[in-house]
């Protein structure tokens, strides 16, 4: 009875292509102007959905609490963080406080621009964040230094910088103060050397006499709110683009003494979507391309490659517009849906092209092969494409919500794709009196007969291959790191690794918001008493806490330093400061005369730079080195006159921007929670989400977001792959009523998901966000290489065997198509389109490889026992 039902659907196939051999200008007009409306349909409402939290189903209990806190807290959506590197503290905190007010002046593309610990609120109460221990060991570098620092604020010259400086050599000042004397002689060397090249180089003159850390480069950041544009496929392209513009302005993005990178999430975001669009664009041309050459060897025949081709472009066009008006949006993951199509759909006409051409070698003519071809496939090629469907359509009842627009998308692409094959391939090699084809055979390409030859010998083989791979296959697993599917040559990728790595701040950081500001306080003690945290912030952390006592050792340093109360003297001219430079180079003579240390090795470098400076003395020279030394250190004593005078911190005093980033509107507070450890580990990712969770819930964050899309998306793989298994299962009972059948069609698709898995263990590629659609996908492709071969065994086996049909060769055909197909994706440089690329084009050749080695095997023995 299915035996029938298979021929009946033959000959309803056989009548339907001859009709349209007959009516092939009408069809294909037909045709024309249904492909230009679904064209039209697509150019004009197919849109791009580029947000990658829409991958999965808005109602996921981690979705909600993402929302909950981009709805009450915006100003932390999709933000950017500029790395800033300086040579000196002076030089990150000024390069990342003026980045943050030129930024905060473009309005059209950024809501608000904030630079931690720099800016006139840090600058005026930053010496209250410090310990008092911090403060004390300030305290003491200031009373060493203030003899210098108060006749130099009388004299804010080379002049007064020099003649305090031999004052203090031939008296030896410095050494009964404890002044790090060695170190000012070494900077101000470099100085020198610097104004005698004309070259004007950021030095920390001014830490190097009031104490800091003078070894660089430091490190400041800026957090920037962009207005992204979503109706670009990229939305951050012109705020990104911006914000690099005004980087090279500045000559920041080279390797000059300041270094500024971008990274965050609407970076990554950014760079990884211009570079899908730019590869899986390349790779469809590619695609494309790779197929037709294929299709030439395969056929022979530029009519038949011809009317493949345009087959293929057609059903294409028509998935655009049914995209267009089923979902309307492609995503991050469908807009590769060109190239599993071209690597998919031309399949169908691979096999009815080499079935017709086996005919027409057989003198049959025109009309009669056509119709036998349909007779003789068209069943076969109407059962694959459910199944294909199947595999693509099993993601749709999933939370995967990325993928599930792909199943849809796709596997309605399969059925459009065998609408196309049924109606515009056969019109297209009706015309005229059909396509004459060379004299060479097509069957000139032969498949190796030993499968069949020697069967038992490849089923022991085989069975034995598949139990190695079962113990290889458990070892599989699932990689939730979204970062590790991105371009690791991207600029925003490196930046954040390096941040992950070096933990200079946390961007996988957990949010919690509390009830208010009290009970967020309450919450971040409790928090951090956890192993796997390292810190939590509030808005209260921005308080400075022991500022009574803080506040009071201030008012002495400003006391004993007293700078306001020196009278100035009238400025040098250039004869008075080159006098002075001379006074200096004479008072070294007798340190560099002194027993061989640290120190007299200083001073012969400071005496002989000083040497050459006033061998060529120039104004120029001269105003680089006041620049260098003497106003670096002015600079720097206004700053310290402006943080002494401090009058304490209250919560209203903090910038309006911390309020907007930790406090919500109804008066929720935001407490931040950062990792103990570094998160690139997987394992210290799982550790710290659940040990938050276990105090409280709520809590959103990358870090949960990884875990719960990870969770997300197994659940849909696993969900996937049992409906796509029993559906298939399923479908080939009810068309064929033979369990035997069915096994036999199954059976080389079970064995290829052992060695494709266990081959994926061996080569390191783990399942991931972009691949995870695979899995399924390989069983409806995997499927149909054997449907092909047991329906072809089914209507009768030829004397040379199964790997002697044009079915065997059309098998080998499509899948090398596929393969080509995928493997464009393979080598693309975004390393989510690589995997899916790589995984299913190795899934593929081994689908392949089984169905040709394995089933024929398989069948031989059927054969043979069916004979006994």
């Amino acid at each position: 009875m299915a035996i029938q039902a298979e021929k009946a659907l033959g000959r309803g196939l056989a009548r339907w292509v001859a009709w349209v051999g007959e009516h092939a200008h009408a069809v294909l007009a037909v045709v024309m102007l249904l492909t230009s409306l679904a064209g039209w349909t697509s150019v004009s409402y197919l849109g791009v959905n580029s947000e990658t939290d829409d991958l999965f189903d808005p109602n996921l209990p981690f979705r909600q609490d993402r929302m909950r806190l981009d709805a009450a807290l915006p100003a932390r959506n999709d933000n950017l963080l500029v790395v800033i590197d300086a040579p000196t503290n002076l030089a990150a905190g000024d390069a990342a406080a003026s980045l943050a007010e030129q930024l905060e002046a473009e309005p059209a593309r950024f809501s608000s621009a904030f630079a931690p610990g720099a800016g006139p609120f840090f600058e005026r109460n930053g010496l209250l964040f410090l310990e008092l221990e911090e403060l004390d060991a300030i305290a003491d570098d200031l009373a060493a230094a203030q003899p210098f620092l108060a006749e130099l604020s009388r004299d804010p010259s080379l002049r007064g910088l020099f003649l305090q400086l031999t004052r203090a050599i031939e008296e030896g000042g410095f050494d009964r103060s404890g002044f790090d004397f060695d170190r000012v002689l070494s900077g101000i060397a470099s100085a020198v050397a610097d104004a005698e090249r004309h070259e004007a180089r950021p030095r920390a003159f001014g830490e190097l006499v009031l104490g800091g850390d003078d070894e660089g480069p430091v490190r400041r950041f800026v957090i920037v709110e962009p207005k992204p544009d979503f109706t670009d496929f990229v939305p951050g392209r012109a705020s990104v683009g911006r914000l690099l513009e005004v980087l090279s302005e500045r000559g920041w993005r080279g390797e000059g003494a300041v270094r500024a990178r971008v990274t965050g999430d609407l970076a990554l975001k950014t760079e990884e979507l211009g570079l899908v669009k730019a590869q899986a664009a390349g790779a469809g041309l590619a695609s494309f391309v790779l197929v037709g050459l294929i299709l030439w060897r395969a056929q022979r025949s530029f009519r038949l490659i011809s009317a493949t081709l345009l087959t293929l472009v057609v059903g294409l066009v028509w998935t655009a517009g049914f995209a267009a008006v089923s979902i309307g949006h492609l995503n991050v993951i469908s807009v590769a849906f060109a190239v599993l199509f071209i690597g998919l759909g031309v399949d169908f006409g691979i096999h009815l092209t080499l079935r017709y051409r086996e005919l027409r070698e057989e003198e049959e003519d025109h009309e009669h092969a056509l119709s036998e071809a349909a007779l003789g496939v068209g069943s076969s090629i109407v059962l694959c494409a459910i199944t294909t469907s199947v595999g693509f359509y099993s993601f749709v009842p999933t939370d995967f919500l990325g993928v599930a627009e792909l199943g849809v998308i796709s596997g309605t692409g399969m059925l459009l794709s065998l609408a196309g094959t049924l109606a515009v391939l056969p019109a297209c090699l009706s015309l005229g009196k059909g396509p004459r084809l060379p004299r060479t055979r097509a069957g000139s390409f032969r498949l190796p007969s030993w499968p069949t030859r020697y069967p038992r010998v490849v089923v022991g083989v085989v069975l034995l291959l598949a139990v190695g791979a079962a113990t290889q296959v458990p070892r599989l697993y699932f990689d939730a790191n979204p970062l590790r599917v991105r371009d690791p040559g991207a600029s925003s990728v490196q930046v954040f690794f390096e941040l992950l790595d070096k933990g200079d701040i946390h961007p996988w950081s957990i949010e919690v918001l509390a009830a208010d500001l009290a009970a967020a306080d309450a919450l971040a003690v409790q928090l951090e008493a956890l192993p796997s945290v390292q810190r939590t912030s509030t808005l209260s952390s921005f308080v400075p806490s022991g500022q009574e006592e803080k506040l009071e050792l201030l008012a002495d340093i400003a006391l004993f330093l007293g700078f306001a109360e020196l009278e100035p003297v009238p400025a040098p001219d250039f004869a008075e400061n080159e006098a002075a430079l001379r006074s200096l180079r004479h008072a070294l003579v007798a340190l560099e005369q002194a027993e061989p240390s640290t120190r007299s090795g200083v001073a012969i470098r400071l005496g002989d730079a000083i040497d050459r400076f006033v061998a060529d003395l120039d104004g120029a020279a001269v105003r680089i080195l006041h620049e260098s030394l003497v106003q670096s250190l002015l600079d720097r004593i206004i700053r310290l006159e402006e943080a002494l005078g401090s009058e304490g911190v209250e919560r209203a005093d903090l910038p309006p921007v911390l309020h907007r980033r930790m406090i919500t509107a109804d008066g929720r507070a935001l407490v931040e929670v950062y990792p103990e450890k570094n998160l690139s580990d997987d394992s210290a990712v799982v550790e710290f989400v659940d040990e938050v969770r276990g105090v409280t819930s709520g809590a959103t964050g990358t870090s949960i977001y990884m875990v719960e899309a990870g969770e997300a998306i197994k659940r849909a793989l696993r969900q996937a792959l049992v409906t796509a298994s029993i559906a298939v299962t399923l479908i080939l009972l009810i068309l064929w009523r033979s369990p035997r059948d069915t096994v036999l069609a199954l059976a080389p698709l079970a064995l290829s998901a052992l060695l494709t898995g266990a081959v994926c263990v061996l080569i390191q590629i783990p399942i991931n966000f972009a691949n995870v659609i695979v899995i399924p996908l390989l069983l409806g492709i995997g499927v149909d290489s054997g449907i092909h071969l047991v329906h072809r065994f089914r209507a009768g086996v030829p004397s040379d065997g199964i790997l002697g049909t044009s079915t065997s060769r059309a098998v080998f055909w499509s899948a090398l198509t596929t393969i080509a197909s995928f493997g464009s994706l393979g080598l693309a440089g975004h390393r989510g389109l690589a995997s899916l690329g790589q995984l299913l084009t190795l899934g593929t050749a081994i689908t392949l490889a089984c169905n040709l080695i394995f089933l024929p095997a398989l069948l031989t023995l059927v054969k043979k026992r069916g004979r006994s």
